[in-house]
């Protein structure tokens, strides 16, 4: 499963911070909604490519995930089953990048909630 303590590239993270500042939508929701827009699209995760966990917002998996924990943790592992838990971590931090394209740009609530649904 996931580890205990997860985190993001610093550009993911510097948009998730963006995003809250023009929103008010907190990090660890955005990334939830962005892993979920990711995997619904199709996006597939290749652990050969060079992808570096760079953020320094690391937080406990319990905060990013929340009550999505299970769902989360089950749609990796059934993407990935191979995959190691450190892995699985980077897996995650990519979906949560492929997502946030969708919403990054969004300038209010109304913007942030349009292009989600």
């Amino acid at each position: 499963m996931l580890p205990q303590t997860m985190w993001l590239k610093k550009s993911v993270e510097d948009q998730l911070h963006n995003l809250k500042a023009k929103t008010g939508v907190t990090p660890n929701i955005a990334a939830r909604i962005a892993f979920f827009r990711s995997v619904e699209k199709g996006f597939v995760f290749d652990k050969e490519r060079d992808y570096k966990l760079s953020g320094s917002l690391k937080l406990d998996k319990h905060t990013w995930l929340g009550k999505t924990q299970q769902v989360t943790e089950l749609l990796l592992k059934q993407r990935y089953p191979e995959y190691s838990d450190k892995e699985l971590q980077m897996a995650w931090a990519a979906h949560v990048d492929d997502g946030i394209a969708s919403l990054r740009n969004s300038k209010t609530t109304t913007t942030f909630l349009k292009a989600v649904f």
